[in-house]
C-alpha cells in the first residue's frame, strides 16, 4: 500500500492522526536533554508498557524441534521445570535467551506458529480492551510461575500473548537473536488501532511504545530501538494467513537454509539480499515459518 507523504499518520490514542497532530518519536537530542533533567532514556530502563517481551513455540515433538533449531540456528535449549506431561525447555543463543518451546499433544489449529507476548501493566484489563475490540481469547487469563498470562487471537486470527511480566529482563528484539517481529495484515492502520488502543501505544503517559509510519510500514519502537513492525499483505509459507512472523538472526542465512532442508525442515523463499544482510524465509519439521536474517 503506497501513502502520500502528506498523509502519513502515526498513531494519537484512539484516531490516526496526520503527523504534525500525532504522536512522534523523540528525537535523540532530546532524549539527551531528558535524560540530563534527570528522566533517563528508554534504553536503559525495563520494557516500554506494550513492547513485545518473550516468544513461545508449541510443538507436536519436544525433542525434534530443539534439534532442528540447535542444528539449523545453532541454539542451544535449556530444560525447564514443569508437568511431566508438558516438558519445555528454554532456547538460548550465545547467552541470550530466544523464547520457550513446550510440547503439547492438542491440535494447535490457529494457535500453531512462533507466538510473541506484549508487557502490560494488567492482564485482565488488556484482555478485556482486546475483547472490547473483537478479539477471541485462547487462554487464560491465567497465573503461571512466570507471571499472569492470557493468548489472544486477533479479527484476522493472529496469535498473540499478554505477559504481566518479562521472563527475562535480557530478552530483546533488534539486538541479539531475535533480529525482528512483524505483524502482516490486510490494513496496517486498523491493526494500529487495534493492538494500540489495547495496549497502550503512545498514549502520551511516556512509559509506552511509539508508534510511527516509515518506509511503508508501521513501526513500533521501545526508546529508539524497533520491536516490532506491521506490514501489509501475508508472510511467505503462511497460506493467505494473516499472523505475527519472527526474524532470527544467524551467522549465514545460505547455511541455514541448506541444513533446514537436511534436518527435515523446508525452504519457502531461498536466500536472496547483499551478503551481510541476507535472508531466507524457512519452514520447520511441523510447517511453522520464520526467516533468517545473516549479520
Amino acid at each position: 500500500m503506497t501513502v502520500p507523504r502528506e498523509t502519513r499518520r502515526v498513531w494519537a490514542g484512539d484516531r490516526p492522526a496526520r503527523r504534525g497532530g500525532g504522536t512522534r518519536l523523540i528525537p535523540a537530542r532530546d532524549r539527551t536533554a531528558a535524560a540530563s533533567a534527570g528522566n533517563p532514556p528508554r534504553d536503559t530502563l525495563d520494557k516500554a508498557r506494550g513492547a513485545p517481551c518473550w516468544l513461545s513455540l508449541a510443538t507436536r515433538d519436544l525433542r525434534g524441534a530443539e534439534e532442528f533449531y540447535g542444528r539449523v540456528l545453532g541454539w542451544c535449549h535449556v530444560p525447564l521445570l514443569g508437568s511431566p506431561r508438558r516438558p519445555r525447555s528454554l532456547a538460548v543463543r550465545a547467552g541470550a535467551p530466544v523464547g520457550t518451546i513446550s510440547e503439547t499433544t492438542c491440535d494447535l489449529g490457529g494457535l500453531a506458529g512462533w507466538t510473541p507476548y506484549f508487557a502490560v501493566d494488567d492482564v485482565d484489563g488488556a484482555v478485556t480492551r482486546f475483547r472490547e475490540r473483537g478479539a477471541t481469547v485462547a487462554v487464560g487469563p491465567l497465573v503461571t510461575s512466570a507471571g499472569r498470562i492470557a493468548v489472544v487471537a486477533g479479527p484476522e486470527g493472529a496469535v498473540f500473548g499478554l505477559r504481566q511480566q518479562a521472563p527475562d529482563p535480557n530478552w530483546r528484539v533488534g539486538d541479539g537473536p531475535i533480529a525482528r517481529l512483524e505483524l502482516h495484515t490486510r490494513d496496517i492502520f486498523a491493526a494500529a488501532l487495534f493492538y494500540g488502543g489495547a495496549l497502550g501505544w503512545a498514549d502520551g503517559s511516556g512509559d509506552s511504545c511509539e508508534v510511527e509510519y516509515a518506509h511503508g510500514q508501521i513501526q513500533v519502537r521501545d526508546g529508539l530501538r524497533t520491536v516490532a513492525a506491521l506490514s501489509d499483505g501475508t508472510p511467505p509459507g503462511s497460506e493467505g494467513r494473516h499472523r505475527w512472523h519472527a526474524c532470527f538472526r544467524v551467522a549465514d542465512a545460505d547455511a541455514a537454509a541448506a541444513a533446514a532442508v537436511v534436518w527435515g525442515g523446508r525452504v519457502v523463499s531461498p536466500p536472496q539480499g547483499p551478503a551481510h544482510r541476507r535472508e531466507a524465509v524457512l519452514e520447520d519439521r511441523e510447517g511453522i515459518p520464520f526467516t533468517v536474517v545473516a549479520s
